[in-house]
C-alpha cells in the first residue's frame, strides 16, 4: 500500500506540481465513506422480472394503474450485472444508494487507466508504469435524477443524472473534472432512454418508484 501511494502521489505531483498535493494523491487511493447493506436472496430475479415487465409496458402492452417499485437491493442486483457492460468500462464493487428526495450516490472502482483517455491527461498512460494504470480506483458520485420532458408528443424521453459531487477516492473534486477524467463511454450511464409510457420516476429513500401514464 505504501508503495501504492507513492506511486499516486508522484502521479498527482505531475499534475500540479504543488507541494500540498501530495496528501489529496493518498486520499484518491482510499475507499469512499459509502456502505450498503448485503443483497437479499432473490434480488437479482426480482429486479429482472420488474424490468421486463416495464419494457413489456413501455411496447405497447397495457399499462396497469400501479406502479413499479425497485428496492435498493434490486436495483444494486440490476446494475451489478449490466452497468459495466452498458458503460463499456470494467466497473467494478458497483453500488448505489438511493438516498431519498430525487438524490442518488454512486460508487465503483476502475483500473487508473480509464482516467488517462482524454486531454489534458491522456499523454500521462504513456510515460506511467503499467502497474500504475492497472490499479483500481475508487470513484463516487452524487446526483439528482430527473426525466427529462420531450419537446413533442412521442419524442424519446431520457432519465438523466445531473452530478452535484464527485470524489475519487475520498478526494472531493470539482464536477468539472469528471468529464475531464473519464472517457464518453462511461458517460454514457448519466443518461438512460426510458419508455414513452412511463409518466414519473420518484427517488425515495431506498427505492425508486416508475410510474406510468394511464
Amino acid at each position: 500500500m505504501r508503495l501504492g501511494c507513492l506511486g499516486f502521489l508522484t502521479l498527482i505531483l505531475t499534475f500540479g506540481g504543488m507541494t500540498g498535493l501530495g496528501w489529496i494523491g493518498c486520499q484518491a487511493l482510499h475507499e469512499p465513506e459509502f456502505r450498503l447493506p448485503p443483497l437479499e436472496p432473490g434480488d437479482g430475479a426480482r429486479a429482472q422480472r420488474k424490468i421486463l415487465e416495464i419494457a413489456r409496458r413501455g411496447s405497447g402492452h397495457r399499462a396497469a394503474a400501479e406502479p413499479t417499485v425497485l428496492t435498493q437491493g434490486e436495483v444494486n442486483a440490476f446494475l451489478s450485472r449490466h452497468l459495466a457492460e452498458a458503460a463499456e468500462v470494467p466497473f467494478a464493487d458497483i453500488g448505489l444508494r438511493l438516498a431519498g428526495d430525487g438524490i442518488v450516490e454512486f460508487r465503483g472502482r476502475l483500473p487508473l487507466a480509464h482516467l488517462t483517455t482524454e486531454p489534458p491527461l491522456s499523454g500521462l498512460a504513456s510515460i506511467l508504469p503499467a502497474v500504475w494504470l492497472e490499479r483500481p480506483v475508487w470513484l463516487r458520485m452524487r446526483a439528482r435524477v430527473r426525466l427529462e420532458p420531450g419537446a413533442i408528443r412521442r419524442e424519446r424521453r431520457y432519465l438523466r443524472l445531473d452530478v452535484r459531487e464527485f470524489a475519487v477516492g475520498r478526494q472531493r473534486l470539482p464536477t468539472v473534472l469528471l468529464r475531464v477524467l473519464l472517457d464518453p463511454r462511461p458517460l454514457r450511464v448519466l443518461r438512460w432512454p426510458v419508455p414513452g409510457s412511463i409518466e414519473a420516476i420518484t427517488i425515495e429513500a431506498d427505492q425508486v418508484v416508475i410510474r406510468f401514464a394511464a
